[in-house]
């Protein structure tokens, strides 16, 4: 897909162009060769747009080229698109169909002074953070609900639960200081290349991505409250666990003593032929287990 770069992106056919200026290229790799692009446009290796996780970039003589990571998001799996901004023209390498995503959004975007590649790709950054707030809200609402079912005691699933948002929470928190250090770099060795609007776009860019890691930090702390509410709990029920089996152990030690001294069978042991002898233990043994429970009742240890 081409486009013709002004106030409003419109939509060209290949056909359309007879030379290469303020011109904007979405394409697949597959699509790369076919297409008769300028030299300067293609990415160094065509069919491998980049499969490496982090976002890239490179400023060479007379263009700038790198690639952006977007990591697992929920659902949507990880994905790439690899850019190439020469002169005024600007080529979105989209095996995976972000970029084209993010076009439509820019396109569906409020009018406003945008005449050359380095507003396009200002824009093209929000646009590719425009849905974050929201999805982290999401993961938000993930982790309170695990927090409810901590604190509900409904813990089956916990572990494996939270190791996955804690994951993808980590992926955000590398995923936005990667791109800060793209567009700190662009703003540092390209600046001269940015007219005041794109400067005043990537200034908002920077801010908002400094924003989304502060919240995806924020999160994180969340989470790791969270887990440790969670150890709490286990903490809780085992101490729940140890209590009554030392109550268990303290009711039955009684007993042990009374059916061991009674089970020596001594010549000449008192009550070892009386006739109510053994309704006598038993008696006794049951007194024994009755006082020693109304005692930890008392204690509020029952």
């Amino acid at each position: 897909m081409y486009y013709q770069i002004g106030k409003n992106l419109m939509p060209i056919g290949r056909g359309d162009i007879v030379t290469f200026s303020r011109i904007a290229a979405v394409l697949p790799p597959e699509e790369l060769e076919v297409q008769n692009l300028p030299e300067a446009l293609m990415p160094p290796e065509p069919s491998r747009p980049g499969r490496g996780r982090g976002c890239h970039l490179s400023i060479e003589t007379d263009r700038i080229r790198g690639m952006v990571y977007l990591p697992v998001k929920g659902k949507a799996p990880e994905r790439r698109v690899t850019f190439v901004w020469w002169k005024d023209c600007i080529l979105f390498v989209d095996p995976d169909g972000v970029a084209q995503t993010c076009i439509d959004r820019i396109r569906a975007m409020r009018p406003h002074h945008a005449d050359g590649a380095d507003d396009l790709l200002m824009d093209f950054f929000l646009a590719l953070v425009q849905e974050d707030l929201t999805e982290i809200q999401a993961l938000e609402d993930r982790i309170s609900a695990l927090e409810q079912a901590v604190l509900c005691d409904r813990t089956e699933k916990f572990i494996n639960q939270i190791s996955v948002v804690r994951k993808e929470l980590n992926q955000r928190s590398r995923y936005y200081t990667q791109l800060s250090d793209l567009t700190a770099t662009i703003q540092e060795n390209a600046g001269d290349l940015l007219d005041t609007c794109s400067q005043s776009r990537l200034q908002y860019v920077m801010r908002r991505l400094n924003r989304l890691y502060d919240e995806t930090q924020m999160l994180r702390e969340y989470a790791s409250q969270v887990s440790s509410e969670y150890q709490a709990q286990v903490d809780i029920a085992q101490n729940r666990i140890m209590k009554l089996l030392t109550i268990v152990t303290t009711v039955f030690m009684p007993l042990s003593l009374i059916t061991g001294w009674y089970g020596m069978n001594f010549a000449n042991m008192p009550e070892l032929k009386w006739e109510y002898g053994y309704p006598t233990a038993v008696a006794l043994s049951v007194l024994v287990v009755g006082g020693c429970l109304l005692y930890f009742r008392r204690k509020r240890f029952l």
